[in-house]
């Protein structure tokens, strides 16, 4: 082993604690705001769908505008980048605080939405560049731990910050982890030698790859399919359930906990059948939610909701891993791709589960989930004719 192949090693703990403890923040930023729909409704005099239109401002602002973002600060510090980033997000959230309506938080939302992506981006390059070959998967999945905790925790963080009605704690908190969290890393993040800088020419030849294209459209599907459920899920417990705002928010820290198993178990399968893993998570996922408006018993509501933590988590893995190996050589653009992809999908999912939820009632949330995951299954399908590994 050369003498940079050790510092590496040693430097890849450290490197994959940052990007984690940063990761968990802005993603945060993106889904704290699904915990605070009821109340947002209220406060800007809007309806619960439209409410729902903060969720796919966000989504649809990464899925367009992520990757040019990501290419354009290829030749960046990476450093600079994170640290921007989280400055960026830490003003984005100051200016709603200063400015509190609907229009102000709608904007906020598309810039830090076509950040985001160039966030998560440069953390994978960081890590794969990092880790051995041989472990890249396995490295990704434990980056992704920090991802997923900004996903799963983010809604009972919201809720249980909402206490009182208020929304404001949420964004308060946010501003002063992304400041701490750009502290982080300024001072803990390795350094890396070279310039790995892809070329316009390069991503253009990874998004006319067939497979690649093939993986970003099954990313599409499954968080299309989990989101258009799961967007919904706290105002189901407030509506259906009628638990109090720390009720939900115990209960969706149940869900984030069970999560983190999720998150575990997808990264021992990434590398090895990540296809067939994610149909698996996606039809539990599809299940549970439908599963959710029948039973009446609280301790069943807590086993499903336990195993719909895992499962959803386990998606979000299993999807950044994929299209992150798939697109191996330029893993930033490809994790961005695959975060653009993915805020497509719940853009989507949003739009169907509002449709959902209007028409039939917060109840009927997993309808849209059963109608998506068919087509999910199909494209998983091809890919898996073409082999399992991404």
């Amino acid at each position: 082993m050369t003498n940079s192949s050790v510092t590496e090693a040693r430097e890849l703990p450290l490197a994959l604690l940052v990007v984690a403890t940063a990761s968990a923040i802005v993603v945060a930023t993106e889904f704290i705001v699904m915990g605070l729909l009821p109340v947002l409704s209220r406060d800007f005099g809007v309806s619960l769908a439209v409410a729902g239109r903060l969720v796919g401002a966000f989504a649809l602002s990464a899925s367009l505008l992520g990757p040019p973002l990501t290419l354009a600060t290829a030749r960046m510090s990476p450093r600079n980048v994170l640290i921007g980033t989280l400055l960026l997000f830490a003003t984005a959230n100051l200016a709603v605080l200063l400015q509190p309506s609907f229009g102000t938080m709608l904007t906020v939302r598309m810039i830090q939405g076509a950040a985001l992506p160039v966030f998560i981006g440069v953390g994978a390059e960081i890590v794969s560049r990092l880790s051995p070959p041989e472990r890249r998967g396995r490295s990704l999945a434990r980056a992704n731990t920090g991802f997923a905790v900004g996903v799963v925790c983010a809604l009972p963080a919201g809720v249980a910050l909402a206490e009182g009605g208020l929304w404001t704690p949420s964004f308060v908190a946010l501003i002063v982890f992304a400041v701490a969290a750009a502290g982080l890393v300024a001072l803990g993040l390795p350094r890396i030698s070279g310039n790995s800088a892809p070329r316009a020419e390069q991503a253009w030849r990874l998004v006319c790859e067939p497979r690649f294209v093939m993986h970003l459209m099954l990313s599409i599907a499954v968080f299309a399919a989990m989101f258009s459920a799961y967007t919904y899920l706290t105002a189901w417990f407030a509506e259906r359930a009628g638990f109090s705002n720390w009720q939900i928010a115990l209960v969706l820290l149940e869900f984030g906990a069970a999560g983190l198993l999720g998150n575990a178990a997808a990264g021992r399968v990434a590398d090895q059948a990540p296809l067939s893993a994610t149909a698996l998570a996606v039809i539990v996922v599809t299940l549970a939610a439908l599963a959710l408006s029948l039973v009446d018993a609280p301790l069943l509501r807590l086993v499903v909701i336990g195993i719909w933590g895992m499962a959803h988590t386990a998606c979000v893995t299993l999807c950044q891993v994929r299209v992150t190996l798939t697109g191996r050589s330029m893993p930033a653009f490809a994790m961005a791709m695959n975060i653009s992809a993915a805020n497509l999908g719940i853009a989507l999912g949003a739009l169907v589960g509002g449709w959902v939820v209007t028409r039939w009632g917060v109840n009927a949330m997993g309808w849209g989930s059963l109608a998506l995951t068919p087509v999910m299954l199909g494209l998983a399908g091809l890919l898996g004719v073409q082999g399992e590994r991404a």
